[in-house]
């Protein structure tokens, strides 16, 4: 029987977590990256002699990730060193105005009451309580969905749970929804980051989002030698199982004979055969046809006015005075 050949293109965390997965069950993997390293937007950016995260910063979800370990014959901890974080955030609007927020919702609800008074204080219970019943509404019927869509949340709620489900709010603003919960406009600004998660506005994104505070409250870790660990210790783990990783090296074309996967062709006119290709790639880039003309109908347009930008990272190395940094200071 001959093995099936999948080409991964991108090397980000879901192109990782695929080969990793795919590599484990006896598949024949490639990954394609066009950069010199594994991680995506989880990258690290050197300044002389420094690492800085030029991505996400600290590390959440820590138990689907031992899960992908686990599924791959491994052990999170054999590949990474993490320390859970009891800062899980620190704002600062002015010279007065500078805000901490715990991993103990004690301490974060008495930091708002110094911060922004009593009432908000309390209003920041609720919404806590409020992210925390979304999460859980959310987590095996939509979240850990290996197909995720509304008619499939609605199956798994049942009748019994449409309640709950409305509940998550998902025809509000999560801008609106922060308004119904703060008052403080620092607070609203604050806790409307959550959008920007996912490349997404606090302006259009759905009040769902919501559930990201319940997500930090389980547990923030930090990442010995830097976030970009976490794409290495996947890259390992899929190379211990057998898969290939070609960095610089970028994927030009999907190719298809007869109406199905044949191959993908690389920048350099290299052809790579496959059985199944997984594009961990913006999916406005393959509706635009940038990696050929055979897949554009694989998914939807996706108009340039519905896209946003999720954030931009400056990455100094200076010295710092007057507001306390957690790291890189």
């Amino acid at each position: 029987m001959t093995t099936q050949r999948v080409v991964i293109v991108g090397a980000g965390i879901a192109g990782l977590v695929a080969a990793a997965e795919l590599a484990a069950r006896g598949l024949a993997v490639t990954v394609v990256e066009r950069a010199a390293t594994p991680g995506g937007k989880l990258r690290e950016v050197r300044i002389g002699s420094e690492a800085l995260d030029a991505g996400p910063t600290v590390f959440t979800l820590r138990s689907i990730f031992e899960e992908v370990f686990a599924a791959a014959g491994a052990s999170l901890s054999d590949f990474l060193t993490l320390q859970p974080a009891q800062v899980l955030a620190r704002h600062a609007w002015d010279d007065r105005g500078h805000l901490d927020l715990f991993a103990d919702i004690g301490r974060s609800t008495a930091a708002i009451g110094d911060f922004a008074g009593a009432g908000e204080a309390r209003r920041f219970q609720e919404f806590t309580a409020r992210s925390r019943r979304i999460y859980r509404t959310l987590e095996h019927s939509f979240i850990r969905s290996n197909r995720p869509s509304l008619p499939g949340l609605l199956r798994h709620a049942g009748w019994r749970g449409l309640g709950a489900l409305a509940g998550i709010n998902p025809f509000a603003t999560l801008w609106r929804a922060l308004g119904d919960h703060f008052h403080d406009p620092r607070l609203r600004q604050l806790f409307g980051r959550y959008a920007t998660y996912c490349g997404s506005s606090p302006f259009r994104a759905p009040a769902t989002l919501m559930l990201v505070a319940h997500v930090e409250q389980e547990g923030v870790w930090t990442v010995a030698g830097g976030m970009h660990r976490i794409a290495s210790a996947l890259a390992q783990l899929a190379a211990r199982h057998g898969a290939t990783f070609r960095y610089a090296s970028e994927a030009r074309e999907v190719q298809l004979e007869a109406g199905h996967i044949a191959g993908v062709v690389l920048r350099s006119g290299e052809r790579l055969p496959a059985d199944s290709v997984v594009m961990n790639a913006d999916i406005a880039a393959i509706s635009v046809g940038r990696f050929g003309g055979s897949i554009i109908s694989a998914v939807p347009p996706q108009p340039p006015r519905n896209r946003s930008l999720s954030a931009l990272t400056w990455n100094l190395v200076a010295r710092t005075h007057g507001f306390p940094l957690l790291r890189h200071s």
